[in-house]
């Protein structure tokens, strides 16, 4: 019988921000893989993404399979069986990275894939994309990049594994999938919590206070966990957003989104004038049709 093979959860940087963490250990528990909150720490650190690669790096080693999550992103569906469904399919697919697709925004940025959460097994190629996200010059990766064709540049670790993968030769050993199965955004939730595996709360401006609304919506506790599995779990610190705190954080969130709502015409005229968007086209009519 040949044995399950050894999964570890994983997440983190400098700092820990988010009660993500609390998410992903309960997670894990349930569907019996290891869970490890890291700090990305190295002598080697020049840019926020590089927490992620060190992490990586260092751990890939000690596992046969090493998943990433960033510690904005939450499980939602914590029945489905997804991490290990994935992985049972890519070790029969021989697939030695599986990643989501970067979800259209609504403001139309997409990219071909979302660093977010990755799925990396521990063999000689997935180690050769860290590696080379690692050390990838972000200059070079920019000139090799092409907006329509690649998307949304990030300037980081994404755009790195992005060139990696393209260039290296390892794309058949990668598996893009849907969002909804890995890494999905909030418009995507419409109805329930199973509308999407994970929730990557991605240019919120205030990460914390827009994982409490999304919790709202759903009538959930702020780190996205079933009641009776925090009760299980024993978590005693639970939604700790909330009374003078939170109102203090909603009027300024709400402040900054209407002033950036009313500076966005005039944002948008100089970069026109800039060409950096194109001209509207104006009608031929002598009014407007609405």
């Amino acid at each position: 019988m040949t044995a399950a093979p050894r999964i570890c959860l994983t997440s983190g940087g400098d700092e820990i921000r988010l009660r993500s963490y609390v998410n992903h250990a309960v997670y894990a528990r349930e569907h019996g893989l290891d869970y490890r909150l890291e700090t990305g720490i190295d002598p080697h650190i020049v840019t926020k993404f590089d927490y992620k690669v060190s992490i990586l790096r260092r751990l890939l080693p000690l596992y046969d399979w090493l998943v990433w999550l960033d510690d904005d992103a939450f499980f939602t569906d914590f029945e489905a069986d997804n991490i290990v469904r994935l992985i049972s399919e890519a070790e029969r697919d021989g697939i030695s990275v599986v990643i989501a697709e970067g979800p259209k925004e609504p403001n139309g940025f997409w990219s071909r894939i979302n660093t977010g959460v990755m799925l990396l097994r521990n063999d000689e190629t997935a180690r050769a994309i860290v590696e080379s996200t690692a050390t990838a010059d972000l200059s070079e990766v920019r000139r090799w990049w092409d907006d329509e064709r690649d998307g949304l540049f990030t300037n980081g670790d994404q755009d790195q594994m992005w060139w990696t993968i393209q260039t290296g030769g390892h794309a058949d050993r990668v598996r893009i999938v849907d969002h909804r199965q890995l890494n999905s955004r909030g418009h995507y939730y419409e109805d329930s919590l199973t509308d999407a595996f994970v929730m990557h709360f991605t240019g919120y401006p205030d990460k914390e206070l827009g994982i409490a609304r999304f919790a709202d919506r759903f009538h959930i506790g702020q780190e996205l966990v079933p009641e009776p599995l925090l009760d299980k779990y024993h978590v005693r610190v639970r939604s700790p957003l909330k009374g003078a705190a939170r109102a203090w954080r909603e009027r300024r969130v709400d402040t900054l989104a209407a002033a950036k709502y009313r500076l966005r015409p005039h944002k948008d005229r100089i970069r026109r004038a800039a060409g950096l968007l194109p001209r509207p086209v104006r009608s031929r009519l002598p009014f407007d049709l609405g």
